[in-house]
């Protein structure tokens, strides 16, 4: 395979890894997300925690699940990253220049659905 060929598979697989990484990031984020939006809509409704305990209980364990996929997803990372050594390309020819989030950029204050607008306890409470 000639190293011209060998560097646009591998700048393919770069942005493949990060992407999956950043849609585990947004996963976990929403998880997040949607504990908080729950209790406050419990809140709103004054529904007792016993009701939706295990809506709770659920949703934690779909976020610890994420992290252990984030923890592979990592382990994956490297695994390419040490198949990148032996093949002798140079981090520079494989990993996109939009790699690294730009540290001048204003933090995103939503979500891969856009759901950290308006939470519903606050469309309850009528602040939408």
């Amino acid at each position: 395979m000639s190293n011209e060929k060998t560097i646009t598979v591998a700048k393919a697989l770069a942005v493949q890894v990060h992407a999956t990484e950043e849609a585990i990031d947004t996963a976990l984020a929403e998880a997040a997300h949607l504990i908080e939006d729950y209790v406050a809509s419990r809140r709103a409704v004054r529904m007792s925690a016993t009701i939706t305990g295990d809506i709770h209980e659920n949703t934690l364990k779909a976020m610890m699940a994420l992290a252990e996929a984030q923890q592979h997803m990592s382990a994956a990372h490297q695994g390419l990253n040490r198949v990148r050594k032996q093949m002798r390309l140079a981090p520079n020819a494989v990993i996109p220049p939009y790699d690294k989030p730009d540290p001048d950029a204003p933090p995103k204050k939503d979500g891969i659905t856009g759901s950290f607008e308006v939470s519903p306890a606050e469309r309850v409470r009528g602040n939408a």
